[in-house]
């Protein structure tokens, strides 16, 4: 199986995933950089910071390997121009309305 590293972009800087992680394909490489995206936004809603300039650049190397895709900050908030939803999202299943006493 394949090993995808995820190296995380802020700017100019670069900051190296040397560990990497085994999947079976690129598409499941890029499902692993959104869900990660997804985990450094929850981070920067509960501490502050800018939710935009991030993004993930999946190499099949550590050190100098091959640049296979990049995930963008914006593609996990937006889809065809509306605020993406995931079936995982937790949210999803909390109350609507409070009760009335």
């Amino acid at each position: 199986m394949p090993r995808y590293y995820f190296h995380v972009r802020e700017g100019t800087t670069l900051t190296r995933d040397l560990e990497g992680q085994e999947l079976p394909d690129a598409e499941a490489a890029r499902r692993e950089a959104i869900a990660t995206i997804r985990e450094i936004l929850g981070e920067t809603l509960l501490h502050g910071g800018a939710l935009d300039g991030r993004s993930i650049e999946i190499a099949d190397g550590a050190e100098h390997g091959h640049v296979v895709d990049v995930v963008e900050t914006r593609e996990a908030l937006f889809q065809d121009g509306q605020f993406r939803t995931y079936s995982d999202d937790i949210t999803q299943s909390a109350p609507t309305n409070s009760p009335r006493e």
